[in-house]
């Protein structure tokens, strides 16, 4: 994933640099309220709605509503348990996982055999784990946010790295999510729901980079 990404269309999502300044205390709170980005209409769509794959020149990603909502459940569920193995193990290494895997199977994708879940349900689990985590997160220690893993692609990361990217994650993803929506259901009525940027001194609103997945 790039971290500065604006498309053709306008799509401007925040940027990760903005997250890796942020202090635990600044970063527990927008990880506890990280659903705030998401446009509600998308738990609104219909079925075949929420089910439409889109194409590049649509400019919003290619993935579904529904598929989008599932990557990020399937990311929270990932990062929970990540998060409390580094408070329990000493420096655990963490195994890879095929996220494209996940996407293009029947767990993300409608058909006669699909597993798919409702996009509240999937909501509703990113509320849960975010809360709990949360209430948790809030009484480490400075020693805690230190604390280290091993990842496959990134090396040697703290929690309060683990943390950082999964928070910026979700909103990373609910800009080309409220894009799609509003593509398929119009602007809404009251207020833009649209992530402008990462606010004053961010470049990420001016950048053009072609987002072709979420």
């Amino acid at each position: 994933m790039t971290t500065n990404d604006t498309n053709a269309a306008g799509v401007a999502a925040p940027c990760l640099e903005v997250f890796s300044a942020l202090t635990p205390h600044a970063i527990v709170e927008r990880y506890r309220n990280g659903l705030v980005a998401l446009d509600p209409r998308v738990l609104e769509m219909d079925d075949d709605v929420a089910d439409r794959w889109f194409e590049p020149q649509d400019h919003v990603g290619l993935w579904s509503a529904r598929a989008l909502l599932t990557h990020l459940m399937d990311v929270e569920i990932l990062n929970a348990m990540r998060i409390r193995r580094v408070l329990a193990e000493e420096n655990p290494v963490f195994e890879n996982w095929d996220e494209h895997a996940f996407l293009d199977s029947r767990l993300s994708r409608p058909g006669p055999d699909a597993l798919l879940m409702p996009s509240g349900a999937c909501v509703a689990t990113v509320h849960t784990l975010r809360q709990t985590l949360a209430s948790m997160l809030v009484q480490l220690s400075p020693e805690d946010w230190e604390r280290k893993a091993m990842t496959p692609y990134q090396g040697e990361v703290t929690l309060l790295d683990i943390v950082r990217y999964v928070t910026w994650h979700l909103e990373h993803h609910a800009a080309f999510l409220n894009a799609k929506v509003n593509l398929v259901l119009g602007p809404a009525a009251e207020g833009d729901t649209s992530f402008e940027g990462c606010g004053e001194g961010c470049a990420c609103a001016s950048q053009s980079n072609e987002q072709t997945a979420g």
